[in-house]
């Protein structure tokens, strides 16, 4: 596993920003959950790698596939924190259990790379980012239903589409780092 994730990382920039936009994102989603507002610091150096991992000698195309999938995970991720920061909501318990499950396909990424164990990882990414749209479409049909607090439910509403949109977006990416 070690050995062609190595090589891949070190041959292949897009793919290197790409695992590393969604490793660290995943790794830092509790922080930014609890401040939303260090969203664009936070993402700042992720958006520069994969901006420039484009230029430069040419890779193979899952490998663009994979970073411009990162790109708009992470653009589409800082916009609910925005959101959030924007609106000053705490995220609900759908808004956590799902970025829970987001954090944990996340976690998995790296594990695309191996030739033993990338077909249970993808198996387990998919698993994981269904369950996160599930949640999330669960509490938007209720936010939506709910008669009371009409801003409030909107404000909810538009913060799971955007999670719900990322998620789909690291779905693709994980999708196109597992065929690199």
């Amino acid at each position: 596993m070690y050995m062609r994730k190595l090589w891949l990382k070190m041959t292949d920039r897009r793919f290197r920003a790409a695992l590393a936009a969604v490793e660290e994102t995943g790794a830092a989603l509790g922080d930014l959950e609890s401040k939303p507002a260090s969203a664009p610091v936070f993402f700042r150096p992720l958006k520069a790698a994969l901006a420039a991992s484009a230029s430069g000698a040419p890779s193979g195309q899952a490998s663009a596939q994979a970073r411009a999938a990162a790109e708009e995970f992470l653009l589409r991720l800082e916009r609910v924190f925005a959101d959030l920061a924007l609106h000053n909501t705490r995220p609900d318990a759908a808004v956590r259990e799902a970025m829970l499950r987001l954090q944990r396909a996340c976690a998995e990424a790296g594990s695309l790379a191996s030739t033993g164990r990338r077909a249970a990882a993808a198996e387990q990414i998919r698993g994981l980012c269904a369950g996160s749209r599930r949640v999330l479409e669960l509490a938007r049909g209720a936010a939506a239903a709910a008669p009371g607090d009409f801003p409030q439910n909107l404000k909810f509403s538009s913060i799971y589409s955007g999670l719900g949109d990322a998620t789909d977006a690291f779905e693709r990416c994980a999708e196109a780092l597992f065929k690199v």
